[in-house]
């Protein structure tokens, strides 16, 4: 869509001007959670800039009230350029090895020493480094904007250049200001109003396109009105009724290959936008078609998860009697169809909606049933995540005993995981909870393993 498209364009010539022009220090990208990633990747990607002669780093470490993340950046630094050698020397380009990492106890200033290192173990054609600075959570903005102060007025890091993507749009602002015209500004934020615009004429046009029409007109590119292909020699005619009747004469059940596949989609994309326009109502309406569309084609996955979002557009629309019976029938269907991943989801769902209600013990019980089927679905992240809420449930009935033991079982299931997938888990958050319950109780031995054991899960 248009509306992000350009957005996209701003982001990518402000990066390229960052690129060429050094006498900046750094580049402030204030953006949403939704576009985070599409901001960090292309920023990640100036790297390779024709014009670019300094290596990146990125650096994706929470500052959070416990730890504010140099020790884990100053590791991912020393790992990063590690990676860089290994690369180089495939390409049989030098890159000298870093010294011993500095033996500095205060965290700041040992991050600090070791972007000085960086700046010394660089390649001829090296200038400078250029850090893209991107925490996932900042739960103490001012704190790390005192320390990017610092580490931007440091003695001998002048060379060291930084684009932050800020994950709230104001929270590192202050950085930024410091520099004043050192720093330039890019707002990488989609109008509301504009992309929804951009979706009702894609839907609208989607909707108007000849039933022959292919590629990308059928989600509503632009294409001749009333136009539709010539047929090609030796090739069936590509429009949905007819794969519909090909895919019927050869035996094969694809429900969503023909008319049916875009259908939903459109039934889809018209309840979110519904949504986002604030009409719940329409919403739901728009998504119960595209449930009953793939129950009737026999598409049990698909139909479980068009429930699980009606169920949500029903909490947006003030049903939560709905709401509920929805999540339960999302899952039985789940269950019946053998996909415990998806019944975990809507025992979730339930849970949070009896929370929300103050019913803490049919909060405790959705989530408990919750874990059993993420446990039987072999997925480390729900597991966690169901025991999580199921622990605070419990301790919000004043059950803390039984709160711990869940909570342990969730470091259990953490410690059985891949670490990647705990990494993406709320393995941490159980951590911290279960370290607070235990200091709580004088226990100030196992809190403190805790609080550490929670950085490393992070």
């Amino acid at each position: 869509m248009e509306s992000l498209a350009r957005r996209i364009r701003e982001l990518a010539d402000a990066l390229s001007w960052f690129v060429r022009a050094r006498e900046l220090r750094l580049l402030h990208v204030r953006t949403s959670p939704d576009l985070r990633a599409t901001a960090l990747r292309l920023a990640a990607s100036h790297e390779l800039h024709p014009e670019n002669r300094s290596p990146f780093v990125v650096l994706e470490d929470a500052c959070t009230a416990a730890s504010d993340g140099w020790p884990e950046r100053l590791e991912r630094l020393r790992a990063q350029h590690e990676a860089r050698r290994a690369r180089m020397a495939q390409e049989g380009e030098p890159l000298p090895e870093l010294p011993e990492r500095p033996a500095i106890a205060e965290p700041l200033a040992a991050f600090g020493a070791q972007l000085a290192q960086l700046l010394k173990a660089r390649a001829d054609w090296h200038e400078g480094l250029v850090v893209v600075l991107a925490p996932t959570r900042v739960e103490r903005p001012g704190a790390l904007c005192e320390a990017l102060r610092a580490l931007l007025d440091a003695r001998g890091l002048g060379a060291v250049r930084w684009i932050l993507i800020d994950p709230d749009p104001a929270a590192l602002e202050p950085a930024a200001d410091e520099l004043g015209e050192r720093a330039a500004r890019i707002a990488f934020l989609v109008d509301e109003a504009e992309a929804q615009r951009d979706l009702a004429r894609m839907l609208d046009a989607a909707e108007a396109a000849p039933p022959d029409v292919v590629g990308p007109a059928r989600v509503g590119a632009a294409w001749p009105r009333g136009v539709s292909p010539p047929l090609r020699p030796r090739h069936p005619p590509a429009d949905p009724g007819s794969v519909d009747a090909l895919l019927e004469r050869e035996g094969i059940s694809l429900p969503l290959a023909g008319a049916q596949g875009g259908a939903l989609a459109r039934l889809v994309l018209r309840g979110a936008q519904a949504m986002r326009r604030g009409q719940p109502v329409e919403a739901v309406q728009q998504q119960a078609r595209a449930r009953d569309l793939c129950a009737q084609a026999g598409m049990a996955r698909e139909a479980t998860i068009m429930e699980l979002v009606l169920g949500g557009y029903l909490v947006a629309a003030g049903d939560a009697g709905r709401a509920a019976r929805t999540y339960d029938a999302a899952r039985e269907r789940a269950e019946r169809a053998g996909l415990p991943d998806l019944g975990a989801q809507a025992q979730l769902a339930l849970g949070a909606l009896h929370v929300r209600a103050g019913e803490h013990a049919d909060a405790a019980a959705a989530y408990a049933r919750g874990a059993a089927l993420a446990r039987q679905s072999g997925s480390a992240i729900l597991t966690i995540e169901a025991l999580r809420l199921a622990g605070q449930a419990q301790l919000d009935l004043g059950n803390a005993d039984e709160a711990a033991r869940i909570w342990g079982a969730a470091l259990e299931a953490a410690d059985a995981a891949d670490p990647a997938e705990v990494r993406a888990s709320s393995a941490a958050e159980v951590a911290r909870a279960l370290a607070a319950l235990l200091g709580k109780r004088g226990l100030k031995d196992a809190a403190a393993r805790l609080e550490e054991r929670s950085r490393a899960l992070e």
